[in-house]
């Protein structure tokens, strides 16, 4: 949806202030055993964000009635302010992922696989901000090999390129858009 400036920024507050705080009530007091537990965690949120990622951008953004036109706005004007806003995605996270974590592995692993799906959320959000709105020069390395590849997701007639911040998913199930006369594997 049509964010503010304000409401399109606000991620990069909130999610800080989100992520220390879970951290800091998912640490307190625990043995060195149970911080390296609750890294591993943190290690498979992010990885577990990745596949979200590309879920989400392929089966809600492109396939759901309800989110095909919201995206479909980002596609018509991709240096719009458009995105979720902060306290819906952190309410989902909270409702979808937190609480259930809790209840399955204690409240020790539920912060440390929210921090890292929360981090990989922030992250996705840089990474899809200076890919449409880095003024300048091309952006170098990893992130122009993200660039071409989202921007191939945005002007192909094929759909694919859906991860946007690995391409790992793409590969795994078959989505990669490649370049004009480039061979497939």
């Amino acid at each position: 949806m049509q964010l503010s400036k304000v409401s399109y920024y606000s991620d990069y507050v909130a999610y800080p202030i989100v992520i220390a705080g879970l951290a800091s009530v998912g640490l307190a007091g625990e043995t060195r055993t149970a911080i390296v537990a609750w890294l591993l965690a943190v290690g498979g949120g992010l990885v577990l964000w990745t596949f979200m990622e590309y879920v989400l951008h392929r089966v809600a953004l492109h396939r759901i009635t309800y989110f095909v036109p919201l995206h479909g706005m980002h596609h018509a004007a991709p240096l719009a302010y458009i995105g979720t806003p902060t306290w819906l995605s952190v309410s989902v996270l909270g409702a979808g992922l937190f609480a259930p974590a809790w209840g399955l592995f204690g409240l020790s692993i539920a912060t440390g696989v929210t921090v890292g799906v929360m981090a990989g959320y922030v992250y996705y959000g840089l990474v899809h901000h200076l890919i449409h709105h880095r003024r300048g020069g091309a952006p170098a390395g990893y992130l122009q090999g993200l660039r071409t590849s989202h921007l191939r997701h945005h002007y192909s007639p094929q759909q694919g390129n859906f991860g946007v911040t690995t391409g790992i998913w793409d590969r795994v199930f078959g989505t990669v858009i490649r370049p004009k006369g480039a061979k497939s594997p």
